[in-house]
């Protein structure tokens, strides 16, 4: 059967003379946080429903005097290939989480996009990036600026195409086997 085109049963809530609960499908959306229903009516998305409605979902509808709103999509359609959720609030130009913990799990991927500045800050306790690789790809430059930097690893290489520029107040280079300086040109003092 297909739902969007079937006018599901209204089970109507009064909650008062003005304001009337009822269930729809989102036929389609037609622009940021405004959506046709199954029956050509038009509903916005209300602030406090963050899940984005979808073509196929039913959702809760309030009507009332400012208008009728999708309160909250209370199924998602059921789809061969399964969908991506968007949590999105219309209208707010940021999404901000404010809680004492924040964890996020996902069994196969996460990935953080943005077109602009990317921050990742801790005030007063590590940030720990742990993986098989660790791959960095930067187009422009990379600044490191720490009290104290140590690096560990089995093997080590670093290439320059320019300059190779290594400076401190004392510089200490050793190694257990073979030292060796290949250049056209070596000087030393």
């Amino acid at each position: 059967m297909n739902h969007l085109s079937s006018t599901p049963a209204r089970h109507e809530v009064t909650t008062s003379p003005a304001m009337v609960l009822t269930e729809a499908h989102i036929a389609m959306p037609l622009a940021e946080g405004c959506y046709q229903l199954n029956d050509g009516r038009c509903a916005r998305q209300a602030a406090s429903c963050l899940l984005q409605p979808a073509p196929g979902d039913t959702v809760l509808l309030l009507e009332g005097q400012s208008g009728l709103f999708v309160l909250a999509v209370l199924v998602r359609r059921v789809t061969v290939e399964p969908s991506a959720a968007c949590v999105a609030v219309p209208g707010a130009v940021a999404l901000r989480i404010s809680q004492a913990r924040l964890e996020l799990h996902a069994e196969q991927a996460i990935a953080l996009r943005c077109h602009g500045e990317v921050e990742l800050t801790s005030a007063s306790a590590a940030i720990s990036l742990q993986g098989q690789h660790l791959l960095a790809s930067v187009s422009e430059g990379v600044v490191l600026s720490a009290r104290h930097l140590v690096a560990q690893t089995e093997h080590c290489s670093v290439q320059a195409s320019a300059l190779l520029r290594l400076h401190g107040g004392q510089a200490m280079f050793t190694a257990r086997g073979d030292m060796k300086l290949d250049a056209e040109r070596v000087s030393l003092g």
